[in-house]
């Protein structure tokens, strides 16, 4: 068995994968214990050549094509002819940091751990790919993963993390289709199993903030779509906390609700800038949403989320708002 599978979901990324693939297979570990699987969700530039092309040319490195159907799909499909021991899932215009792959495994593999976190950092698209810190010297505190959640709030990005394979496989877990923000749950899913966890304070993602990524696209049709996005993964987030109900601290279960409300709170920051509060409002009072629920004061702490929970007690206020911020613009 390989100890580590890097999937990689690519579309329309010609001018960040090579960057992306560079770090990958630039590592510290023998290139026969790991293998990275790039997925071409139906590219329409090069981005299937390049994947092609470092192929042939790495023998760790496998290419799967596919009609486009998004980013989850082409995570789970890549996911589905995973080897590894261990998961980890980067997106093809980001980049991870060089030789941190040898220092990750043996702190995973030597505390027989089912998830390991690190850090991240948001970068410009013209910043070189980066050498790891070194992270020996620091103290590894193993926790589960109900604990993790009880002392922090969660990051919802699935590049943050090696999950062990088993432990997907075991519990089916899987990533929404058709959905933005599919990895929260996903993430959220996996801590809540893991019985063995640890987070270093170690930078080895680099996430890449682009204008053309799926976070920053401008269409209305795209914000009206990732809102509701966020209100789909805030209802599946909320049906993954009650699972583990009984499992969970009354501080832990509090902190994940918090958490799970966010969402709304983001869909409704987002609709107000967008000029489609009416809208969002509407699909919120529908799934009976509103008025929003508390978030956690150890997470939100800013005085702008109590004004939007104030509010929301009245959808006609919020609309109102909507209009003098269109107006203003």
């Amino acid at each position: 068995m390989k100890k580590l599978t890097v999937v990689v979901p690519c579309y329309n990324v010609e001018d960040y994968l090579c960057r992306c693939l560079d770090s990958l297979v630039h590592q510290d570990i023998p290139e026969s214990d790991y293998e990275v699987i790039a997925v071409d969700d139906g590219s329409t530039d090069s981005t299937g050549e390049i994947c092609d092309r470092y192929a042939k040319e790495y023998p760790q490195v496998k290419v799967v094509h596919q009609a486009n159907a998004g980013v989850s799909a082409a995570r789970n499909n890549g996911m589905s002819i995973a080897q590894g021991k261990y998961l980890f899932f980067v997106d093809g215009d980001d980049f991870v940091a060089e030789n941190c792959f040898k220092v990750l495994l043996h702190i995973a593999e030597t505390n027989a751990l089912d998830v390991v976190m690190f850090d991240f950092k948001a970068v410009n698209p013209d910043t070189p790919v980066l050498t790891a810190q070194s992270c020996e010297a620091q103290d590894v505190k193993v926790i589960t993963g109900k604990e993790f959640l009880t002392d922090n709030c969660l990051h919802g990005a699935v590049w943050l993390y090696f999950v062990k394979r088993e432990l997907v496989e075991r519990d089916r877990l899987h990533f929404p289709v058709s959905h933005i923000c599919d990895d929260n749950v996903f993430s959220l899913s996996a801590i809540l199993a893991a019985h063995r966890m640890v987070k270093l304070s170690k930078v080895c993602y680099y996430y890449v903030q682009r204008p053309g990524s799926i976070i920053h696209e401008k269409s209305i049709a795209h914000k009206l779509k990732y809102m509701g996005d966020i209100i789909y993964c805030s209802n599946q987030f909320g049906e993954v906390i009650e699972k583990y109900r009984g499992e969970l601290s009354e501080p832990t279960y509090s902190r994940l609700i918090g958490r799970r409300n966010s969402f709304l709170y983001i869909a409704i920051v987002g609709a107000l800038r967008a000029g489609v509060i009416s809208e969002v409002c509407a699909q919120l009072k529908a799934d009976g949403l509103l008025p929003l629920g508390k978030l956690d004061k150890r997470d939100f702490t800013d005085t702008r989320w109590t004004a939007i929970r104030l509010l929301s007690r009245c959808p006609m206020m919020l609309c109102a708002v909507g209009k003098l911020m269109s107006w203003l613009k």
